[in-house]
């Protein structure tokens, strides 16, 4: 695991973050004798379809709720 000073990881930050990336976390040390766990956040439950790209046609908006409307009856 990475450890740098403070001084060090405000110089080299895009790097640090890198580093957190691969190595999953940093320390951070104060030359008051505090130190600070870098790590990844991980994203909380994003929908797979979040990044969907839209299906441009020309069907009307009723149909497309029917059709939704359907499909809930049946489960």
């Amino acid at each position: 695991m990475l450890v740098m000073n403070a001084t060090e990881a405000r110089a080299n930050f895009s790097m640090l973050l890198k580093r957190v990336e691969t190595d999953g976390a940093a320390i951070i040390k104060r030359s008051n004798g505090r130190s600070f766990r870098i790590t990844i956040e991980e994203p909380e439950n994003i929908s797979p379809l979040a990044s969907a790209k839209p299906v441009l046609g020309n069907v009307p908006i009723d149909e497309v709720l029917e059709a939704v409307r359907e499909s809930r009856e049946r489960m």
